[in-house]
């Protein structure tokens, strides 16, 4: 079999080659007998070019990569799609940008009250990231604004403080969330399984619902999260409203209704299938039509009102202010600086920006397709968002799950669409506030349930339980962790476990232990490994090939460790192997390293005295040297047993002993 080297992909970055004095020849990399591995060979020009020369060099090198057309559509995509535009497009993004325009107006102004914030702040949060997104987003179905989970996460940390605690959390968010899609850290989503999403999401959807018992049932009582909620409104049950509960029953039902609108008369539209762009409209505008007729009942009644309305909404758009670095709060009459700020929100500054993210990062992964979601320019694009937003008054906001499924079945085309959306957004804030006066609160609150409750996912947990149950532990210390101590401990307990999981499995590779028989008939013992020998596994490691070597050895057999599946190995898994080396050696036992890759090699050999030449230790790539060392024998005929098997990724031992030796091999826990 013949290969050609296409690509090697490496951790390792190049710049330093860019910034070296010397220009740098690679030779062919040929994987001969040399065990040092490839070589490079470095070789300078007639004349040494000064620092000056060299710095100009490497800035017009960056310059020139920075202004390549690629690099221009990779961090601006509107380059990429803008010049396919058309007619056909351009419809289809207005039609859904205005579908788009009459869900945020509810969902804003609602998600305003969950974030414990005036309603109009949840208008300010609706437009910039609309016009940001068109230049910097990558999925053209995406929308960006505010979200009950990020409102929910906001009232966590700014209940009972001015407003502008959420617009300088949505500063911070947007500093932190850019650096880190600058410094290309779109990797970290990755370290949230989809147990630990599922478990947030459900744990704060239920959270979401109970916060809206105030509303939905007219109650006034100081609570925040879960339990204090239930406590509350069972405590003050004697207070509920009559024509409020009413009132949000019916939108509840009502919302259902028009959400299953096209289900329930789908005999008709087969019937007349021009019928079913009009139920399709009706059914995605519920929560305007909702919320408009509701409002005009209130305000047909007047001022004695039988419901719980919002009450005066300050009109006008947002002045563009810098963010409050200093607050003054006007119930205690102290001013915070920012330092207090930064204090006091310490653990925001991380459960922000993540929660943003891991949200955001969901949605563009759930509707891109099959195109690739770049996580690093999704960062930049919701980071821009909130640096630009807080200068508009905006609470935190991210890619809404609701909003884009609606700009999706809308037919939206590109991220264009954002366009018209935030300009209903401005028109509502320009002309429309006195009209929300008369919003009833249960209205909103009832919008908001319906939005949430079925994101709640409870059926992960059935095909979980069935396939690795180890998955199970994740999801229920975030989902109650989340739910009855606090949604960003939730998230962080959720992200901790996964980082956990993966360290726990770094640390602990899969080992088989065979009983190997050569050509002549003599025994020896072979150790296979199936991941990488890193530091956190030397111990583990150290302890299975001294442990086999006795239990199955007798610290007598020759042992052969297979390296095949051995891709890298640091300095302190170097050591390890020197020092099981050293004790083959105190109890003249051979023990013989097969198929190690040159890599690997070099990196034992800065540790190892004199690697592969020693009497006891030795450096093997094929079978038959193998068995000549065994044997004295160049055959690659062996027979191999399986004596025991370390299976961590089912959570077990398996012992398999050889049929024919099932008694003289008998099966022994290596731990």
């Amino acid at each position: 079999m013949k290969t050609e080297l296409l690509h090697s992909y490496s951790s390792a970055s190049l710049a330093a080659i860019a910034r070296s004095d010397s220009s740098l020849t690679l030779s062919q990399f040929e994987y001969d007998n040399n065990p040092g591995g490839p070589t490079a060979t470095f070789t300078t020009g007639d004349e040494t070019p000064s620092k000056c020369e060299a710095v100009g060099a490497c800035v017009k090198d960056w310059w020139g990569k920075a202004c390549r057309r690629k690099t221009l559509e990779k961090k601006f995509p509107i380059i990429r799609w803008l010049p396919k535009y058309d007619t056909e497009k351009l419809v289809a993004d207005i039609v859904a940008g205005f579908t788009v325009g009459l869900t945020i107006l509810p969902q804003g102004l609602a998600y305003a009250t969950v974030g414990g914030l005036p309603p109009q702040y949840g208008l300010y949060s609706g437009f910039v990231g609309c016009f940001v997104y068109i230049l910097l987003g990558g999925t053209g179905e995406v929308t960006v604004g505010p979200t009950a989970v990020m409102a929910i996460i906001t009232f966590t940390y700014t209940h009972g403080k001015p407003p502008a605690y959420a617009v300088i959390l949505c500063f911070l968010t947007g500093i932190v969330t850019l650096l880190m899609g600058i410094f290309q850290l779109g990797f970290i989503v990755n370290f949230i399984s989809a147990p630990v999403n599922s478990a947030f999401t459900s744990a704060a959807a239920i959270t979401i619902c109970a916060t809206q018992i105030k509303g939905l049932f007219g109650l006034k009582f100081a609570a925040e999260g879960f339990l204090p909620t239930i406590k509350g409104a069972i405590a003050h049950i004697m207070e509920v409203k009559l024509w409020d509960s009413i009132l949000s029953l019916i939108c509840m039902f009502s919302l259902i209704f028009l959400m299953k609108l096209q289900l329930i008369f789908s005999f008709l539209i087969k019937r007349f299938p021009i019928l079913n762009k009009p139920l399709w409209f009706i059914s995605t505008a519920r929560n305007a039509i909702i919320v408009i007729v509701c409002t005009a009942i209130a305000s047909g009644i007047g001022e004695t009102q039988p419901f719980t309305i919002v009450g005066r909404i300050v009109p006008g758009l947002p002045d563009f202010t810098i963010p409050p670095f200093t607050i003054i709060d006007p119930a205690t009459n102290v001013t915070h600086s920012f330092t207090n700020i930064l204090e006091e929100e310490a653990s925001a500054v991380i459960v922000m920006p993540l929660l943003a993210i891991m949200e955001h990062i969901t949605i563009a992964k759930a509707f891109a397709g099959e195109n690739t979601i770049d996580a690093s320019q999704e960062m930049l694009s919701i980071g821009v968002s909130n640096i630009i937003g807080a200068f508009f008054s905006s609470m935190p906001v991210t890619g809404s799950f609701s909003r884009t499924t609606v700009n999706a079945m809308s037919g939206a085309k590109s991220p264009l669409g954002g366009l018209i959306t935030g300009t209903i957004v401005i028109l509502a804030l320009r002309f429309l506030t006195p009209y929300f006066y008369y919003i009833p609160k249960a209205s909103l609150a009832a919008v908001i349930v319906c939005a949430v409750v079925f994101t709640i996912d409870f059926d992960i947990v059935r095909p979980m339980w069935r396939s690795k149950r180890m998955d199970f532990i994740p999801w229920s210390l975030t989902f109650l962790v989340s739910l009855f101590v606090g949604l960003e401990f939730g998230m962080l307990t959720g992200f901790l476990i996964s980082v956990i999981y993966l360290l726990y499995y770094a640390a602990r590779p899969g080992v088989k232990v065979k009983k190997g028989f050569s050509t002549s008939g003599k025994e020896f013992l072979l150790v296979e490994m199936d991941r990488s020998l890193t530091f956190p596994s030397v111990e583990y490691i150290r302890y299975v090939i001294s442990k086999a070597s006795q239990v199955w050895g007798q610290n007598q057999l020759p042992v052969v460790i297979n390296c095949l599946h051995i891709q890298f190995a640091d300095y302190t898994a170097a050591v390890g192997i020197k020092e099981v080396i050293d004790l083959f050696k105190k109890r003249d036992q051979q023990i013989i390293l097969w198929q190690v890759k040159p890599s690997i090699v070099r990196v034992l050999t800065g540790v190892l005295n004199v690697p592969g030449q020693d009497e006891y230790c030795h450096f093997c790539r094929s079978e038959e040297e193998v068995e000549s060392i065994i044997d004295g024998r160049n055959s690659s005929e062996k027979k191999l047993e399986t004596l025991h098997t370390m299976d961590h990724d089912s959570g077990v031992d398996v012992h398999t002993p050889h049929p024919t030796h099932r008694e003289k091999y008998s099966s022994i826990p290596l731990n």
